[in-house]
Parts: structure tokens; C-alpha cells; sequence
């Protein structure tokens, strides 16, 4: 009796343990393994899944989802992920939540250089939650004295504000579930502002780097929210893919069940302006016309070849022969070497004769 007491006490309210440094993969973890192989596979599909079936997972799912959102983030991170930060730290990320997870997990967990910000450190990135109040969270404010981790109330303008936070990697988390309330009550004038916090984020960000963590374009399960997903508006999207070009795509390992989740890293692009001279000939013609091009070096293109496992096999020949050519390769320049040390061995010797 005193023992499964104990065993309570470790535990919140909203079924995550105390003292794991990644209670939000846990819990999440253990709901998605506790269904069956075919509702986690098939969860929309008409034919595997009846609609009693899908409204029963999708109820405990949205429950417990909505509990964890509140107390952790909106995305799950994984051990997989870490030494992305590593490598492209020291961090700023811009709409950490009132948690700061995603800050605090690479922080404890990789000892990554983070700097946090949130214009509400009590209620950012919630569904619903507690009472909005105007006293700062003790929590966050502790994690200011630690070294390595700040946490800092703002948005996007801070990233203008300080030289030596822009200069780090631009981290966005499910940066755009709302649109900036701030901006979206401004008169007409205020239309040309971006809407959209991530999109304002790029107006003050100068640095070279960008890591994305939600659904890209084409990426969502969505019909609704197709094709820009759920986590980032397509004004940010569209600039994003304008003015950076994606060198890292990998799947969150853990996704719940309507959501398909990536971490991105974007760098940003050097351009090439060619400038074409009008014809003499053309009177419509307005002189010069200048395009601008953008420049991504080989090692930082991403592959374009993808297929699903359906059609993986029509890929397979390919692949075969590019090996193939790979192998002839690599003999032909073993052959070549060979070839020089002979000749080389033949030269040496004449000399010496």
C-alpha cells in the first residue's frame, strides 16, 4: 500500500513522471505503442479503420495531446535530434512557450548554448490553461541564473536588438499555431506587416541559419490545413524557401497520429543577378531586365531522387547502375595507379642502370 503511494507521488496530473528528461517522448511513446498495429498505420484509411474505432483513439488521443501540449510542446523531440543542435549551436529560439522545452531538453540533455524568448512566459504555446497573469513564472526565471540557458520574455524584434543573439541559429518550434494578435488588430495600414510570427522573425534575423521544427509545405495529412501544415504560415514558408534552401530533412521519431512533423535546417542562400540587355529592335522593350538566381554549392544540395516503398523497385536499376559505374570506377583508377608505379619501378631502375 505504502509502496504504490510512493509510486503515485512521482507522477502529475497529466500522466507524465517526474524526473524524466523527456516526459513529453514518454508519454507519447506509450499511447502510440498501446494501439494496435493497424490503427497506427492506417489511422485515416476507410477500409482498416471503422469510424467508431478512429473517434475512440482520436477522443484519448486529443486528451491527452491537449494535456501534454499545455505542460510540454507542441512537437516531441528525440535523441536523434540532438546533435543537430550541437553542431549548428549556440541557439536563439524565438516562441520557446511558457515551458521552454524544446530550450531546456537540448540544454540538460546536450549542454547546447541556448537563448529563449516568449512574449508571454506564463501562457505562450498553451491550448488553455491557467489564469493569464501578469507575474513572471518562478521556474523560468530560475533558468535564467543557469549557465548556458536564458530565458527571456520578447518576440521577434529581439533578434535585431542584440548583435550577438542574431549572429546564433534561428530555432522555431510550431511558430505560427496563432497569428501575432498584436499585429492582426493593426489598422490597414499595418497590411504590408507580416502577419505571422515566424514571418516577422525573418525581418529582424540576419544570421545564416534556420531550424525548423513542424509540418513544411506538402507535408501535412490535413485537408483543411493543406498544403502549408499546421505549424507555420505560408507567407513564412514562401520567404523561406525564397531566401534559404534546405541542406537537412529528417522525420520526428515520434509523430501522433495526424501529424507528420520534421525537423528542417535551412542556410541561407548567396544570389546571382544576370542582367539582360534589351533589343534594339523591340520598341515595347523597357531596356535592362535583371533576374536573380540563387546559388546552392554541391555539397549542400539536398538529393532530388524519393520514392515510396510502392515504387522503390523502379528506382532500384538506377541506383544499380550508378554503383556499377561507381565500382568500374574505382578499378579504373586502381588500374591507372598501378600503371604508374610500374612505369615508375621501370624509370628508377633504367637510372640505376
Amino acid at each position: 500500500m505504502g509502496k504504490s503511494k510512493k509510486k503515485k507521488q512521482h507522477q502529475q496530473s497529466n500522466g507524465v513522471e517526474r524526473g524524466d528528461s523527456n516526459p513529453l517522448l514518454t508519454a507519447q511513446r506509450k499511447f502510440i505503442t498501446s494501439l494496435p498495429k493497424q490503427a497506427r498505420s492506417h489511422f485515416f484509411s476507410p477500409t482498416h479503420i471503422t469510424p467508431e474505432q478512429r473517434a475512440e483513439i482520436w477522443e484519448d488521443q486529443a486528451d491527452l495531446g491537449e494535456k501534454l501540449v499545455d505542460s510540454c510542446a507542441w512537437a516531441t523531440p528525440d535523441p536523434r535530434l540532438l546533435p543537430v543542435f550541437k553542431h549548428f549551436g549556440p541557439i536563439v529560439e524565438v516562441g520557446c512557450g511558457a515551458n521552454a522545452y524544446w530550450a531546456k531538453w537540448m540544454h540538460n540533455e546536450g549542454n547546447v548554448d541556448v537563448v529563449a524568448f516568449d512574449v508571454s512566459l506564463n501562457e505562450g504555446g498553451k491550448i488553455s490553461g491557467s489564469k493569464k497573469t501578469n507575474k513572471s513564472d518562478s521556474s523560468n526565471k530560475t533558468q535564467n541564473k543557469k549557465k548556458g540557458l536564458v530565458i527571456r520574455e520578447g518576440g521577434p524584434e529581439m533578434l535585431s536588438e542584440d548583435p550577438d543573439i542574431n549572429d546564433r541559429t534561428l530555432f522555431l518550434c510550431y511558430p505560427d499555431e496563432d497569428i501575432m494578435p498584436s499585429q492582426a488588430d493593426e489598422s490597414e495600414e499595418q497590411d504590408s506587416c507580416p502577419l505571422s510570427m515566424a514571418s516577422a522573425c525573418l525581418e529582424h534575423y540576419t544570421g545564416d541559419t534556420i531550424i525548423h521544427v513542424g509540418e513544411l509545405f506538402c507535408d501535412t495529412l490535413s485537408v483543411d490545413q493543406a498544403p502549408w501544415g499546421r505549424s507555420s504560415a505560408n507567407e513564412f514558408q514562401e520567404r523561406l524557401g525564397c531566401e534559404y534552401h534546405c541542406i537537412l530533412k529528417m522525420k520526428l521519431e515520434n509523430n501522433w497520429l495526424h501529424v507528420r512533423d520534421t525537423l528542417s535546417v535551412w542556410k541561407r542562400s548567396e544570389t546571382c543577378c544576370m542582367v539582360f540587355q534589351g533589343s534594339d529592335e523591340d520598341e515595347e522593350d523597357e531596356g535592362e531586365e535583371e533576374v536573380e538566381y540563387k546559388y546552392i554549392p554541391p555539397e549542400e544540395m539536398l538529393p532530388v531522387d524519393a520514392a515510396a516503398p510502392c515504387v522503390a523497385h523502379l528506382m532500384k536499376k538506377k541506383v544499380d547502375n550508378v554503383k556499377s559505374r561507381e565500382q568500374n570506377n574505382v578499378n579504373e583508377e586502381r588500374k591507372r595507379k598501378r600503371n604508374d608505379e610500374a612505369t615508375q619501378h621501370e624509370q628508377i631502375a633504367g637510372n640505376a642502370w
